[in-house]
C-alpha cells in the first residue's frame, strides 16, 4: 500500500459516522507511518480499508476494519511493550486525586456480539465492541471460552489504563473465572490459558492479547484483584457493566450515554468512599 498524506487522512475522517472518526483518529500514527514493520503495516492497511468502506457507505464494515486495526495496534514491535500501550481512554473530569485508584471491568455478550467496558475511580473509562467473524478478519481467537476471554480482555483494558500505577491499585471483577486466571498469572503460571483460546501468531504481528496480559500481570504482584458480586449495587461494577452493554449494542449516542453513566456512578462511589472510616478503605 502506498504511503498516504495527512490531508488524505483528515479528509477520510469526515466519511466516518459517530465515534468511528475518533477511533480512526486514535490510530493516526499507524495510518500515516512509513514503517515496514508487519504489525504496523497491518494496522495501517485496516484503517485505510475502513475509509474505503465508508466511502461506499458501508459504516458497519468500516467499524469492523477499525476493530481489527485496534486489536493489532498493541503489537510489541513498535513503541512500549503491550502492557504499557494505552487503550482508547476517555475521561470524565473532576475525580483525579480522590483516594487510591480502584478500577472495575466487565464484559457483555448477546448472541455473537460482545462488549467490553472498564472504569477507574479517577474518571478514566473505556469501552469496545467485540465483533464476530464476518470474513473480513481472521476467525475470532476466543474459542469456546468467549465470555471468559471477553472478561479478561476487559481487564486488560483496565490494567493498561492504570499504567505504571497498576501496582498500587485495585481491580474489581464479578467473574470468578477471570479472577482465577489473573491470580494464576500473578503467581507466575503464565502458560495457563482459557480452553480454546488461540495462541497462533497473529497476521498483524501482534502478541495474543491474553499472552501479553499474563506477562504483564506476572509483573504486578501488588495489584489487588478482588471479586464483587454482579448486579448487587456496587457503583464501579455497575458502571463497568453498563459500559460493556453500551459497547455491545453500539448506539449512535453511546459516548453521551457513557459519560452520564460514568459521572453518576463515580459520584456515588466517591460519596460512599468518603463516608467510610479511613481504615476500612
Amino acid at each position: 500500500m502506498i504511503n498516504r498524506s495527512t490531508a488524505e487522512f483528515d479528509a477520510s475522517l469526515t466519511l466516518l459516522d459517530g465515534d468511528l472518526a475518533q477511533r480512526a483518529e486514535d490510530l493516526r500514527a499507524y495510518a500515516l507511518t512509513a514503517s515496514n514493520c508487519a504489525g504496523c503495516r497491518s494496522v495501517r492497511e485496516s484503517v485505510w480499508f475502513a475509509f474505503d468502506a465508508a466511502f461506499v457507505g458501508d459504516q458497519v464494515s468500516a467499524g469492523r476494519m477499525l476493530a481489527s486495526a485496534e486489536e493489532a495496534s498493541g503489537h510489541a514491535h513498535v513503541g512500549p511493550p503491550l502492557g504499557d500501550v494505552k487503550p482508547r481512554v476517555s475521561i470524565v473530569p473532576g475525580y483525579k486525586g480522590h483516594g487510591p485508584l480502584v478500577a472495575a471491568s466487565d464484559a457483555a455478550y448477546k448472541g455473537r456480539y460482545g462488549g467490553l467496558g472498564f472504569i477507574v475511580s479517577n474518571g478514566h473509562y473505556g469501552m469496545k465492541q467485540w465483533f464476530p467473524d464476518t470474513g473480513l478478519r481472521l476467525l475470532d481467537p476466543s474459542g469456546q471460552s468467549k465470555v471468559l476471554v471477553a472478561e479478561l480482555r476487559a481487564a486488560a483494558m483496565a490494567i493498561r489504563a492504570l499504567g505504571d500505577r497498576a501496582g498500587k491499585a485495585s481491580l474489581l471483577l464479578d467473574s470468578l473465572g477471570a479472577i482465577s486466571y489473573l491470580r494464576a498469572w500473578q503467581g507466575g503460571n503464565v502458560e495457563r490459558m482459557p480452553n480454546g483460546y488461540s495462541l497462533r501468531p497473529r497476521t498483524s504481528g501482534a502478541l495474543p492479547t491474553l499472552v501479553g496480559l499474563a506477562a504483564q500481570v506476572a509483573k504486578l504482584p501488588s495489584l489487588r484483584i478482588e471479586h464483587v458480586k454482579a448486579h448487587a449495587g456496587h457503583s464501579l461494577n455497575e458502571a463497568a457493566d453498563a459500559l460493556a452493554d453500551i459497547a455491545m449494542r453500539n448506539p449512535g449516542d453511546k459516548r453521551d450515554r457513557a459519560e452520564r453513566i460514568v459521572d453518576a456512578f463515580l459520584k456515588t462511589w466517591h460519596a460512599s468512599a468518603s463516608a467510610r472510616p479511613a481504615d476500612s478503605r
